[in-house]
């Protein structure tokens, strides 16, 4: 079926919500080529993320609409692939494209070729330990022995692309609660439209930055995007003889657009966990680790459903897909938490200043706070 806004995934999980007990949309918001997952997947697993966050969260970000705009950005990393000028036509007639710079940068950022033994595609790395920057990734990736000349654009940088997504979304709600601070504590009508104006632009640019961001937190919850076994078994051991057919795309994009419940997926999503560790870089690993845990269920529901490679409304494929499209809200919503609750810790300003501070009134905040020259 065609991917409208009355077949999306805001029409399908509604229901569940309502079933649930949990009322209308609104009040629910107000108390509280690899395309991954394809377009309807990204949406979907964006969206549920918003609809998922507890009461702690700022209000701007609980409403229907603001999920909305989420689930829409989800897929823009994918929709704003392919930067370059036709140059021609191909045999086959599709439209070639110059490559660009924008491309080459991002496209690696789409995922992370681990083996088998959980080390990255080379041998060099393990998932377990990864280099605490890319460059350093990049650097040791280098090193790789088999097969030699792997590099951070060879074999990707999803977790990378996760740890500065969450980064920044963390700044974000950094900078908003600071100018929040801002806006109760002024005196001069010129201060109070100040922050106001701040605040709104800041509201904008959370929305968009989580949006960005979300689209490769579910990326990583696509079991092909994290495994050297992206789309079929590959050239690697194959004791249970698995499919070496191309089943990247069914997986991710037509199987769910045709198939998929997400009142089921909203259904699955797990309680936040912390993952029992503090910091983004810790948890990343983890959650990979997760995923990658999955790639032979993947192919193995694939085999159980003689071999119909997400062809067709096969249960056991239509229950791993909807577990690690749950899985992916599941993260998102954990992430958005983590980033808000650990941004009263951080500096914002220049001179840096604790947003702590500001909060607690040690320190003033004023209209030069954010923009000193």
């Amino acid at each position: 079926m065609p991917d409208t806004p009355r077949n999306r995934p805001a029409a399908r999980f509604l229901p569940c919500i309502a079933a649930a007990g949990a009322g209308s949309l609104l009040a629910m918001a107000a108390a509280s080529p690899a395309w991954a997952w394809g377009h309807t997947g990204h949406v979907g697993v964006s969206e549920l993320a918003i609809l998922k966050l507890p009461a702690e969260l700022p209000k701007f970000l609980r409403t229907p609409q603001a999920a909305a705009e989420i689930g829409e950005l989800g897929p823009e990393p994918d929709v704003s692939k392919t930067t370059g000028v036709i140059t021609g036509t191909s045999a086959s007639g599709s439209l070639q494209t110059a490559p660009t710079a924008h491309d080459a940068e991002r496209d690696p950022g789409h995922y992370i070729d681990i083996d088998d033994n959980g080390f990255v595609l080379g041998g060099a790395i393990p998932l377990a330990a990864l280099p605490p920057t890319r460059e350093a990734f990049d650097t040791a990736q280098r090193a790789a022995t088999s097969p030699g000349g792997q590099d951070q654009y060879s074999v990707g940088t999803l977790p990378y692309t996760i740890i500065d997504g969450f980064q920044q979304v963390r700044k974000d709600f950094g900078i908003w609660r600071a100018l929040s601070v801002g806006l109760a504590t002024a005196t001069a009508d010129a201060d109070r439209e100040y922050f106001r104006a701040q605040l709104h632009l800041r509201q904008r640019l959370i929305i968009r930055d989580i949006g960005t961001w979300s689209h490769f937190v579910a990326d990583a919850s696509q079991p092909m995007h994290v495994s050297v076994h992206f789309n079929g078994w590959g050239q690697y051991p194959n004791p249970n003889g698995y499919t070496t057919a191309p089943i990247h795309a069914p997986f991710e994009g037509t199987f769910v657009r045709d198939f998929i419940d997400f009142g089921a997926v909203y259904g699955q999503v797990r309680p936040y966990t912390d993952r029992g560790v503090a910091t983004i870089e810790q948890r990343v690993p983890l959650y990979l680790a997760e995923t990658l845990s999955q790639v032979a269920p993947a192919y193995a529901a694939a085999q159980a459903s003689g071999d119909d490679n997400y062809r067709t409304a096969q249960p056991a494929e239509a229950a791993i897909v909807t577990r690690q499209l749950a899985a992916g809200v599941a993260e998102l919503r954990d992430e958005i938490v983590d980033a808000w609750r650990q941004s009263g810790q951080i500096a914002v300003g220049y001179p840096l200043v604790r947003v702590s501070d500001i909060e607690s009134h040690a320190v003033p905040m004023t209209t030069t706070t954010l923009a000193s020259d």
